[in-house]
C-alpha cells in the first residue's frame, strides 16, 4: 500500500516561541546564581541591601542590570568603601518552615564559605539572594555602605547626569533595606527598636512620618497588623502625615524575611521608582529641546 505523501508543513512540530528571559525560579539558575533565602535569617545584624522590583519573569535580566549598575557605581560614588564578609557558624535565628528545611543543609553553609573565600569573584561587593517572590531581586551589600545612602546618591547622580541613561529598563523600584530580620513579631520588634535608636531623623521634633508596609508571599501578616506592631515603638514627638511626610518608615516583608529603612523624598522619587523618574526626565529634556 502506497504511503500518503506528507504535505508541506504537515507533521512538523511548531517552534516554541522564545521568551524574553529565563524565570529566576528555575532550579538550575537559582542554585547557581542566588544565595539561599535562609541566608538572611542567620544571627547577624549586618545584613542589608537593596530590593529591586521588576516584571514577573523578567528577574534574570533585571538581576544582570542591577549587578552591573551596583558594581559600576559603588566605586564611583563611594571610592573609600571597604568590603565586609561576615561568615556564619551555627543555627538560624528562627525555626525553619517546612518548605525551607532543604535550604538549610550542609550545602548552604559550604556554598557561603566558598563564596566568601573567592576574593577575585566579580560580585564580591554584592551577593544576589533568593527573595522567594516573583518580580523582585535582592542584592545584599558586602560593603560598608548604608543602602539608603547609596540609593539616594545613585538617584541624584543619574538624575543630574546629562549623558545617556544606563540600561535599567527591566528595573523599576529600588528599595533600600538597612535593617533585616526574620519575619516574626518578637524579632521584628527588636530590630525596629534598633532602627529607632540609630536613625537620627526620627529624633527631631515635629517630624512628619508615615509607615508604608509591603508584604509579599507571607500569609502570617497583614498590613494593619504590622502598623499596630510598629507604631507604638516610634517616639511620641513624631507627627503622622500620610500625604506629605518628611520621612517614610518603610517595612518590606518577603516570605520569611522582614526589612526596614527610613526613606526621604519617598513620593518625590515616585516611591523610589528609578525607571519612572528617568523616563520623566527624558521627556522633560525632549520638550525643552523642541521648544
Amino acid at each position: 500500500m502506497e504511503k500518503r505523501k506528507t504535505t508541506e508543513g504537515e507533521g512538523v512540530p511548531a517552534k516554541k516561541q522564545k521568551t524574553g528571559t529565563l524565570p529566576i525560579v528555575r532550579g538550575k539558575f537559582k542554585s547557581r546564581w542566588l544565595a539561599k533565602h535562609s541566608s538572611l535569617l542567620k544571627r547577624s545584624d549586618n545584613a542589608y541591601g537593596v530590593m529591586v522590583t521588576c516584571g514577573v519573569s523578567g528577574e534574570t535580566r533585571a538581576l544582570g542590570q542591577v549587578q552591573q549598575c551596583l558594581l559600576a557605581n559603588i566605586p564611583k560614588l563611594f571610592p573609600d568603601y571597604e568590603t565586609v564578609w561576615d561568615r556564619f557558624e551555627g543555627d538560624l535565628d528562627v525555626a525553619p518552615l517546612e518548605d525551607e528545611k532543604k535550604e538549610q543543609d550542609e550545602t548552604a553553609t559550604k556554598e557561603e564559605k566558598e563564596e566568601g573565600e573567592k576574593k577575585e569573584k566579580k560580585d564580591k561587593l554584592i551577593q544576589a539572594v533568593d527573595t522567594a517572590c516573583a518580580g523582585t531581586v535582592f542584592l545584599r551589600f558586602r560593603v560598608n555602605i548604608k543602602p539608603t545612602d547609596f540609593v539616594k546618591c545613585l538617584f541624584e547622580d543619574l538624575l543630574q547626569d546629562k549623558s545617556e541613561a544606563p540600561p535599567l529598563r527591566f528595573c523599576a523600584r529600588w528599595l533600600p533595606l538597612d535593617y533585616i530580620c526574620p519575619a516574626a513579631s518578637d524579632r521584628m520588634t527588636e530590630c525596629f527598636e534598633r532602627l529607632v535608636r540609630e536613625e537620627d531623623g526620627l529624633k527631631k521634633a515635629d517630624t512628619k512620618i508615615a509607615i508604608v508596609t509591603e508584604i509579599r508571599n507571607n500569609q502570617a501578616f497583614q498590613k494593619p497588623d504590622v502598623i499596630q506592631l510598629l507604631a507604638p515603638l516610634l517616639p511620641s514627638h513624631l507627627k503622622v502625615d500620610l500625604k506629605n511626610p518628611d520621612l517614610v518608615v518603610f517595612c518590606s516583608i518577603f516570605k520569611s524575611v522582614c526589612g526596614y529603612s527610613v526613606l526621604t523624598d519617598y513620593y518625590k522619587y515616585k516611591k523610589y521608582n528609578l525607571t519612572a523618574m528617568l523616563e520623566e526626565l527624558q521627556q522633560e529634556r525632549q520638550q525643552s529641546s523642541n521648544a
